[in-house]
């Protein structure tokens, strides 16, 4: 390998690796309402994309002592007829408690009736367990 090919390869490795530093550093703790969203945002594409046992897994631990992923499912089906979710926003109350507004857009099926699709917003409930965030869910 030429010196000019040496230097090159360090030079390359040295930036890479500072690149690399440079992005840990940026990826601090994430705050509570950013620790909300992720799981929020994870716990709707679950329920849109039909996958209960996902869903199921980011509800409290008191709602799953208490009831099964089997219960989930009956009371509120494998999925949901949702186009598009999102997190429009999470304000954490208590330093245990936060509520996100999600975003659920979907076109209501209706026999007869060509409804427009809608979004429509819901507040979620998230709660700090086991220093963990859950989504809420009353047994």
């Amino acid at each position: 390998m030429t010196n000019l090919r040496k230097h090159s390869a360090r030079a390359a490795l040295a930036i890479t690796a500072f690149a690399a530093l440079a992005g840990c550093a940026s990826m601090g703790p994430q705050t509570p309402e950013q620790q909300v969203e992720s799981r929020a945002a994870t716990y709707w594409k679950a329920r849109a994309s039909a996958d209960p046992k996902t869903a199921y897994a980011l509800l409290a631990p008191a709602y799953r002592d208490l009831k099964s992923e089997k219960d989930f499912v009956g009371q509120f089906g494998a999925g949901a007829n949702l186009r598009d979710t999102g997190v429009a926003k999470v304000t954490c109350e208590a330093p245990d408690r936060c509520t996100a507004r999600i975003s659920l857009t979907a076109k209501p099926m209706v026999p007869g009736l060509n409804l427009p699709v809608v979004t429509t917003y819901l507040d979620d409930t998230w709660v700090l367990e086991q220093g963990q965030w859950w989504r809420f869910e009353a047994p």
